[in-house]
């Protein structure tokens, strides 16, 4: 979990270098290296004791030649590195929606988890949740927050409400 304290503290470093025009050995190996993301943290004040999350979203053909329409949900853990967080001990099931037909309004699947993650956010009049941190040994305030919502071409659709490619006006 202390992956993201260690790239906060790597990317300042090479964002300071970048300044003083010796951009050294920069890697880029993850969502914590982008402009976007420093330009976030400095906005809100990440910590290395917040939590980052993402949720992704899929449909998936369980059977070969059999027509059904599985859409599953995960979340995965951001803090961790990119070598652990995408293994399958780690990733976090959240929605499991069965077939043979497509969800009609996938919002009433997506509402029970995202309702989870503001409270959470909420916790502690906005302080964050509170933690126990066993390296440290103290307890920690902890932000949840949200920073990717991610699917497939087809998934994408349903996740930001677009009418998708086969609309009159197709994205």
């Amino acid at each position: 979990m202390y992956y993201l304290d260690q790239k906060l503290k790597q990317v300042a470093e090479i964002f300071d270098n970048l300044q003083a025009e010796d951009s050294g050995d920069a890697i880029y190996d993850g969502i914590f290296s982008g402009s976007e993301f420093q330009e976030l943290a400095e906005h809100i004040k990440i910590t290395g004791d917040d939590t980052i999350v993402s949720l992704s979203l899929d449909r998936a053909q369980l059977y070969q030649n059999k027509k059904s329409d599985t859409w599953i949900l995960i979340w995965i853990l951001d803090n961790l590195s990119p070598h652990q967080c995408y293994q399958k001990q780690r990733i976090l099931p959240g929605t499991i929606i069965p077939g043979p037909n497509k969800p009609k309004i996938i919002d009433s699947y997506l509402y029970c988890g995202l309702h989870h993650l503001s409270a959470l956010q909420h916790k502690n009049n906005g302080a964050g949740l509170r933690m126990w941190d066993a390296v440290t040994s103290r307890i920690i305030q902890s932000w949840i927050i949200l920073a990717l919502s991610t699917a497939d071409v087809v998934g994408i659709t349903e996740l930001d409400g677009h009418v998708g490619h086969h609309g009159v006006r197709g994205c």
